[in-house]
Formats: structure tokens, C-alpha cells, sequence
């Protein structure tokens, strides 16, 4: 079970459902138990119920292997394009999508699924944040002017390169079998994404450039 609130006691605690195999019967038989145990994932692993024996499959999928599936990282949208506005609310968001890998291993074929649940986010001035949503896009009229879960107010202007980590929850299936979550998240980084920060100026004109190129703004 992707998320369960009692197996809390340690950091990325997974909930595991109990069955008995019956080996004697074929194909072998499984029946749930309706037991259940936490797992963690530095912690040996929970006694079966009832004086059973755990038994060793034939896959596991450990966070090793899942952080080595080629996830494709989020793409990093900034509005409006790559620049903004000194003490603006500066909009950005990501666009990550669910995912699926098949691949072979000892003869077993293995299904991995890989879905987005938190984006660390570092705006390259020294701010940091954590969400659990990407973001989102706003309308035009709204650039610079509302905040968001994921926008920023840079303190003085300048280029910054922002920095986006997504991490990934997952979970597996071999031959076409039941889901098996993996333990802990895979951490996928983004391409760099230049921001440069501008600041306003306003100032009354009396004509256009073309009658004057060399005035102020013209240039």
C-alpha cells in the first residue's frame, strides 16, 4: 500500500498484506491472511504470522534499481518566458508525468511504475522550498501579480539558475503479478533553468522612436 499512516515509526515505512502459498497444489495457491506488518527499509524484515516462513521472491526491486530506471525529469516552465520582475511573485512550475519501465531479469519480466509526489525547489538566490504539487500556469493578466504554491520573489535582479528535484514513488509487478511498492523515493534532477530579473522603470515620452531614436527607451 502506497500510503499508510501507521507505519510511521521510522522514515519510509510500507505496509505489507500477509498470504499463505500452498506449494503442493499447481499452480501454488495464495490466500490472503489478513495480516498485515510494517516495513522499513534499515530495519529487519517483520516475523510471518502465525510461525509461518517468510519466503524469498524471486525479484525484489530495491531503491538502487529504481533510481537507475532512466525517469525523465520534469520540465521546468517559468512565465512570462525566462525573465521576471524585482519583488514580482515570479511563477514557475513543473510538468512531470506518471511513468512505466519493462525490462528482463533473470528470465522474470519486470514491470516498474514511477509517479510524482514532491518537487524540491531551489531558486538560486539562497531560497528553497518544498511542495507537493508542481504547479501550475496563470492567466496573463496575472503574471508577476499572484502567488502561487511554487513562485518566488527574488531580492535584487540578476540571472539565477533554478533548480528543480522531483522525487518519485514507485512500485513494481513481476510476470504480471501484484503490485509491490518500492521502498523509499527516487530523486530525479532537472536541467538548470536561467531566470533573469528585471526591474521597471516608468517614464513619461512625448513622440516615438522614429522621430527620435536616440531617446530614452529607444535605445
Amino acid at each position: 500500500m502506497r500510503v499508510n499512516a501507521q507505519c510511521d515509526a521510522e522514515p519510509d515505512g510500507a505496509l505489507v498484506a500477509w498470504i499463505a502459498v500452498d506449494s503442493s497444489t499447481t499452480p501454488p495457491t495464495e490466500t490472503p491472511t489478513g495480516e498485515r506488518s510494517c516495513l522499513y527499509p534499515n530495519s529487519p524484515a517483520p516475523e510471518p504470522p502465525n510461525g509461518g516462513e517468510a519466503a524469498e521472491p524471486a525479484v525484489v526491486i530495491t531503491l538502487e534499481d529504481f533510481q537507475s530506471q532512466p525517469i525523465v525529469a520534469a520540465t521546468v516552465v517559468s512565465e512570462p518566458g525566462n525573465f521576471g520582475l524585482l519583488g514580482g511573485h515570479n511563477n514557475v512550475w513543473a510538468d512531470a508525468e506518471e511513468q512505466e519501465f519493462t525490462f528482463e531479469t533473470l528470465g522474470d519480466q519486470v514491470t516498474i511504475r514511477a509517479w510524482p509526489v514532491a518537487y524540491d525547489w531551489n531558486y538560486g538566490d539562497g531560497g528553497t522550498r518544498t511542495t507537493q504539487t508542481g504547479g501550475h500556469s496563470v492567466p496573463e493578466s496575472d503574471w508577476l501579480l499572484v502567488e502561487t504554491p511554487t513562485s518566488h520573489v527574488y531580492p535584487a535582479t540578476g540571472d539565477y539558475n533554478l533548480v528543480l528535484t522531483t522525487r518519485f514513488n514507485g512500485d513494481y509487478s513481476v510476470n504480471g503479478g501484484p503490485w509491490t511498492p518500492i521502498v523509499g523515493q527516487a530523486a530525479v534532477e532537472s536541467e538548470p533553468h536561467l531566470i533573469s530579473i528585471w526591474r521597471s522603470d516608468n517614464r513619461l515620452v512625448d513622440g516615438s522612436c522614429t522621430q527620435d531614436p536616440t531617446a530614452w527607451g529607444c535605445s
